[in-house]
């Protein structure tokens, strides 16, 4: 065995109490941003071993010179205050440069060497950690700590034998393979590294068994050596890992697998934290599955699933579900679920807590269409389908892709109105989960009685009082137009119909054509270009110090909507900085309309917005103003 020969005769002084100084052709006080050393050591130093310049911007050093010109680039950078250099052997005494970017520095004061520090021999190596391990060699005396792999270090203080040519000492729980450095323990110390590596002893099994199709709670149990070093047991599952209780019983340790196990290496830690491959496992998973029924399948049908290891199985993934299901009865060979709402085709998947899934598949029940009633029929009037399953159609889409929303229904028929522009062509049922089936082509005509093949677009503004003029087909059929349920004047010329909105007219409007043989109703949107305004109090009402109040009875909202504002206005040159409104019900003990309305500031006019439980309220035992310091003179209801 071959040791680098390091260490000095004499406890080694730091190169700060020997104020070494350098002289260099910039200014040595320079701040701004030159090398500046303020020490160097140890000297006496060791050859083989390392040389410390310590000072300001010592990163920017690119080389170090020691006698008799000997370069050295392979620089140590610790921090921008401190770098080191490793002393050869053949180095002489003489003075020390460092080369900077702004020029060399020259040490004032002679680098010397002291007498070799040598390791003649580690023993024993393998070495088990709580074994006495003996470093022999010379000058060992002057070291005071001895430093395994991995900075696990022991102090001279626990050295059993501490001599010029021995030192013994227990080896730590946590010691790790690797070279072991001798250290004085001085400020900028001399520190010896073993050029071979001690060997020290881990936890081993004697083969790295190969566990396959095993299930939680199954205990298993291997053979190795120095299993007495085991401190932890880690099976796998995610990153981290489950740690598990285990039992070393001579040379044997045993261990239970935990409910969430996966697929992977299980390893044994000593205390230095090294991992040691025990075994290499592969979860059970379930298999031989067997769906019954696997067709046919709808929300809320039960399906039995068999097979092995069917314990395992902790949730069940439908397709076309995000949230897993839980099996209703369970049993080694068998499970059962029910399908819920959104099934769609496609693999069931088997969850297990290991993370392993298994899948079967399944196919849903489908609607299928019979007959159309009538055959051949016009668009804008009525078509009833005839088939099966067709409790389970949400939406029907026409010829010229125009899509109908259908409230699922009877199994055997339901009725949908024919889109107006919707063509000749076959029919795409849509099923609740997303699904969808194509059938037979039905025939549409156009409608015998007069309607509007172009609906206006969401970019055209309808306002109230306005002519809406728009195109139409069959319009010598044409007898009346009505708005919302009540006639209204209209002036046809040619195709073109002319239609006066009524002033009343505001949102989700309905315009109905009436011919002679038929009628048809559109849903247009008229717009507004302010809010209909309804006043429901005006005066004046100063609220003082919450000693006024402004009462206005249910009858008076008789016609308020949800989504209507109420409004209170506020006499401007009232107000104060402490002014509050307040909106209450005319019920017993004046509560809050809504919450947050009992007292809340205010520095002009204020609202509130109708929501379902306001205007219940509101009808039901009407409004109360109040608050303080300010005059109310008006409360109106606005629609937009």
């Amino acid at each position: 065995m071959k040791f680098t020969k390091i260490y000095n005769r004499f406890i080694l002084m730091m190169l700060a109490i020997l104020a070494i100084s350098f002289t260099a052709c910039s200014d040595d006080d320079d701040s701004s941003g030159s090398v500046v050393l303020e020490a160097y050591g140890p000297s006496p130093a060791l050859r083989g071993g390392q040389l410390t310049f310590v000072g300001k911007n010592m990163d920017k050093v690119t080389k170090v010179i020691l006698p008799d010109n000997i370069e050295i680039t392979d620089i140590e950078v610790v921090s921008s205050e401190r770098i080191k250099v490793t002393i050869p052997q053949n180095a002489a005494e003489g003075y020390v440069q460092i080369v900077t970017p702004n020029g060399i520095l020259t040490s004032k004061t002679l680098l010397t060497y002291t007498e070799p520090i040598t390791i003649t021999s580690l023993s024993p190596s393998p070495v088990k950690p709580g074994e006495t391990l003996t470093i022999e060699g010379d000058y060992l005396n002057l070291m005071k700590k001895v430093i395994f792999a991995e900075d696990v270090e022991v102090a001279n203080e626990d050295f059993i034998t501490w001599e010029r040519s021995k030192i013994e000492l227990v080896v730590p729980a946590e010691a790790r393979t690797g070279k072991i450095t001798l250290s004085d323990m001085a400020t900028i110390p001399v520190e010896l590294e073993s050029e071979m590596e001690l060997q020290v002893v881990l936890p081993s099994v004697n083969q790295i068994v190969d566990l396959t199709d095993k299930k939680p709670g199954d205990k298993i149990t291997v053979t190795g050596k120095d299993l007495d070093l085991v401190e932890y047991v880690v099976l796998p599952n995610g990153a981290a890992g489950d740690t598990v209780d285990f039992e070393v019983q001579n040379d044997q340790l045993s261990f239970t697998l935990s409910p969430t196990v996966a697929n992977g290496a299980i390893v044994m830690i000593p205390a230095s934290g090294v991992h040691v491959t025990v075994a290499n496992i592969g979860m059970a998973v379930p298999a031989e599955l067997v769906a019954t029924p696997a067709s046919d399948i709808k929300a809320s049908t039960v399906i039995t699933i068999t097979g092995k290891n069917m314990d395992l199985v902790t949730t069940v993934t439908f397709p076309g579900v995000s949230d897993p299901a839980t099996p209703s009865s369970q049993s080694t060979t068998e499970i059962k679920v029910t399908a819920p709402d959104g099934t769609t085709s496609g693999n069931l998947t088997l969850n297990t807590a290991s993370g392993n899934t298994a899948t079967v598949a399944i196919t849903t029940l489908k609607p299928a269409v019979t007959s159309y009633s009538p055959s051949s029929v016009a668009a804008g009037s009525d078509v009833t389908i005839n088939g099966t399953n067709l409790d389970l159609v949400a939406k029907v889409t026409f010829g010229g892709g125009k899509t109908v929303e259908v409230t699922p229904g009877a199994a055997t028929a339901i009725t949908v109105a024919i889109p107006v522009d919707a063509e000749t062509g076959e029919l795409t049922l849509t099923m609740t989960n997303g699904e969808t089936v194509k059938s037979q082509s039905l025939t549409i005509t156009k409608p015998e009685f007069c309607y509007i093949p172009v609906l206006p677009g969401s970019d055209t503004d309808i306002a109230p009082g306005s002519i809406l003029a728009i195109e139409v087909q069959n319009e010598n059929k044409l007898t009346g137009v009505k708005v919302n349920g009540s006639t209204v004047q209209y002036i046809l010329q040619g195709t073109l119909l002319n239609v006066a909105i009524p002033t009343n007219a505001l949102g989700d409007t309905q315009l109905t054509l009436t011919s002679s043989n038929g009628e048809i109703t559109y849903d247009i949107y008229v717009k507004g270009a302010g809010p209909i305004i309804t006043s429901v109090w005006s005066g004046v009402q100063d609220m003082g110090g919450w000693s006024g109040s402004v009462q206005i009875a249910n009858t008076q909202f008789g016609s308020v909507e949800v989504g209507d504002i109420i409004k209170v206005t506020v006499d401007p040159s009232s107000l104060a900085a402490d002014s509050q409104g307040s909106l209450k019900t005319g019920s017993s003990g004046w509560p809050a309309i809504a919450p947050g309305t009992e007292y809340f500031n205010i520095s002009g006019d204020f609202t509130l917005e109708v929501t379902q439980d306001i205007k219940a309220a509101l009808q039901s035992t009407g409004l109360i103003v109040s608050g303080q310091k300010y005059i109310a003179t008006d409360v109106s209801f606005l629609r937009y």
